[in-house]
């Protein structure tokens, strides 16, 4: 079967799912780098992972592949790549993924996305206040959200200090590892303390525009 990496290749030639740039790095640092939380956690069978800003189908897709006793949910707003990342999951069989086009601030309050996930994934998507307002909704209590962060991670992690209070988030550990050629990496573990108040996350364009 086509690898998964010359699939999204050939795809992003189609719909520029990646830049040329990313697209000649897929096998040698994305997908590596997406597959790099499998050091840090315990994904047991039957898990439900939801990957916010999937963009091009990563970490999401890797993960899938490599967990096919997981399931996984890939969220982004782009129409076109939730299509064409759909249309890799269908002519790869990856029969536990599927992907989805809407807003985090949106969907995260519809009965059959809210708290239902045991871990929720984000990479190279947005500032921590933001994904800890976007992942709370999808969260259940004592869910764990992984987030891919580069070498500043402290100054995030302070600037987000009051957004972990107000949505229940703790910061449990920092994870770092090395891509090939020695980019130093690290994923950020949060663990979801309560359930969310029903105003979180707020309204499409708020939690960007006035950040916790």
């Amino acid at each position: 079967m086509i690898s998964l990496s010359n699939r999204l290749r050939e795809k992003s030639q189609e719909l520029n799912l990646f830049s040329t740039g990313d697209r000649e790095k897929l096998e040698t640092k994305h997908i590596p780098d997406a597959l790099a939380v499998s050091d840090f956690w315990e994904l047991p069978d039957g898990a439900s992972v939801v990957d916010l800003g999937t963009g091009g189908g990563l970490p999401g897709l890797a993960l899938a592949v490599d967990y096919p006793e997981a399931d996984f949910i890939l969220i982004d707003s782009r129409v076109k790549k939730v299509k064409a990342v759909n249309e890799v999951i269908d002519s790869m069989e990856i029969e536990n993924a599927r992907a989805v086009s809407g807003r985090f601030e949106e969907l995260a309050h519809m009965d059959e996305l809210r708290e239902i996930f045991d871990f929720a994934v984000a990479r190279a998507v947005a500032p921590l206040p933001l994904l800890l307002e976007y992942a709370a909704g999808f969260l259940k209590r004592d869910g764990h959200f992984y987030a891919w962060k580069g070498s500043n991670y402290e100054e995030e992690l302070k600037a987000a200090s009051k957004a972990m209070h107000c949505l229940s988030f703790r910061f449990d550990e920092a994870f770092e590892y090395e891509l090939a050629g020695g980019e130093k990496r690290y994923i950020l573990r949060f663990i979801k303390t309560r359930n969310s108040e029903d105003k979180y996350p707020r309204g499409i364009g708020i939690p960007k525009q006035k950040p916790l």
